[in-house]
């Protein structure tokens, strides 16, 4: 079995609508005059044999070079399981020209017995390849001669294709829909025979993202690979709405061991720029009977009990086996219900009469905001807040009820600390509750970093 060095875990809400991969135009490539630094990396694959236990270490070069037209900035070099018998050269951030390369030494240490793979991972500004990965092979042997160590006991080999596809899965993270992406998988033959990929095919229901096969630099298929020898691939990504987008990438070949390799793209789109997309704000002008629930009574002005009667079916989170998908489910309630957004100018205040009967029917008004935390940023830097309220608010941030404020209480905030998601698309909805015949208001509803109100 192979190791799988990189793995995420996704949900696959856009699936299983298979693309001609070998479509002349492929989704999503978008023409561009822009000067770009392009990386290649030699050889991608370095086998140090057989080697005695307790042997000396051996070492290999790798070459990296800018084949581009704007510069190649190299910022960093490692192998992806520090702990194992690979090592490579140091190396500080460097940038290299057109045509301009180095090298890095790769050195194997035999240790344990046994087959050992690694990657060494070589980082860059390249916008197709941003970590280019570097297989990396050994076998370490007991020697059946004591007397003699450098007879060591070689395992038979027999002659079969071997597909190495790496990596096996990418994540875009979050790409703003004014933006796009690329990456590249590489799939290589390892072997020692000659490896036919038969197909590449692309399942997805997205049309945001799209593969490219190269044919012009690959050839038509089925392609034949020889040992040592690679093909390499491009998915390409341009996001137009912030929902998860899922793909696949099938590859069909005559490996014995695994004749069809998945590969799992992923990524999430963001449809703003700056820190928020601004307050969405939801009423829908109903009173919601109160009293079906002998579980939660509601007995006092902004009791928590009232938010499981809010009617978006997440029961205001209360009880909930699955919060993070309440929360979803709440969010999509908000977004059909609210329209545009209202841009953010400033803190935040709704107020309107109310004519309810008290504690026997409540209204519910959503104030939601998508917002974005730079991954450099601190969460803890972060709160939420709001100077006054009637009858009751529940502040919710990533599917976590952040706590409730009351009537008459003084300005309340919450920290992000524990919450926020650096590099990524966060939510808070906040439910402003009302039981009573009288006024309903909250004031004054904004984000701070580190005490300054962002927007």
């Amino acid at each position: 079995m192979r190791p799988l060095f990189f793995l995420f875990l996704v949900h696959c809400s856009e699936y299983q609508v298979a693309k001609d991969a070998d479509a002349d135009e492929p989704v999503g490539v978008p023409e561009s005059d822009t000067v770009e630094p392009d990386i290649e990396v030699t050889p991608f694959l370095i086998n140090f044999g057989v080697m005695p236990m307790d042997s000396e270490a051996v070492t290999a070069l790798v070459n990296v070079k800018n084949v581009g037209e704007g510069p190649l900035d190299v910022s960093g070099v490692a192998i992806a399981d520090p702990s194992g018998p690979y090592t490579v050269t140091a190396l500080d951030a460097v940038t290299l020209v057109t045509d301009e390369s180095l090298d890095l030494v790769v050195e194997f240490t035999p240790s344990d017995d046994g087959f050992h793979r690694d990657q060494l991972i070589i980082s860059s500004n390249d916008p197709d390849e941003p970590s280019v990965p570097v297989e990396l092979e050994a076998t370490t042997v007991t020697p059946d001669d004591p007397d003699d160590p450098d007879v060591p006991d070689v395992p038979d080999v027999t002659g079969t294709p071997d597909l190495l596809a790496t990596p096996l899965s990418h994540h875009f993270g979050v790409v703003t829909t004014s933006e796009f992406a690329s990456t590249v998988f590489t799939l290589a033959n390892v072997g020692d025979s000659p490896l036919t990929i038969d197909d590449v095919t692309f399942v997805t229901e997205t049309s945001e993202m799209g593969l490219d096969i190269q044919p012009d630099v690959n050839g038509a298929l089925p392609w034949i690979v020889e040992p040592g020898d690679n093909r390499r691939i491009k998915v390409h990504y341009a996001p137009v709405d912030d929902l998860l987008d899922v793909a696949q990438v099938i590859v069909s070949s005559d490996d014995p061991d695994t004749p069809e390799e998945v590969l799992a793209v992923t990524g999430n789109g963001r449809t703003f720029e700056g820190f928020s997309a601004g307050w969405y704000i939801y009423d829908d002008g109903l009173d919601h009977e109160t009293t079906s629930s002998p579980e939660h009574p509601v007995t006092t002005h902004g009791d928590s009990d009232l938010y499981w009667y809010e009617p978006s079916g997440a029961n205001g989170l209360i009880d909930s086996p699955d919060p993070e998908a309440d929360f979803a489910l709440m969010r999509d309630y908000v977004m059909i219900g609210a329209g545009a957004p209202t841009a953010v100018t400033g803190p935040l205040t709704f107020s309107s009469s109310s004519h309810l009967s008290t504690f026997a029917f409540a209204t519910f008004t959503y104030v939601m905001c998508d917002f974005w935390i730079e991954p450099t940023d601190d969460p803890a830097s972060f709160t939420v807040s709001a100077d006054t309220v009637d009858d009751g608010i529940q502040v919710m941030v990533n599917g976590e009820i952040l706590g409730r404020m009351l009537l008459g209480a003084a300005p309340t905030s919450w920290s992000l600390a524990d919450v926020g998601r650096p590099g990524e698309v966060n939510t808070l909805i906040v439910i402003l509750v009302d039981d009573s015949a009288s006024h309903r208001y909250l004031t004054n509803l904004a984000f701070y970093k580190d005490g300054v109100m962002v927007e």
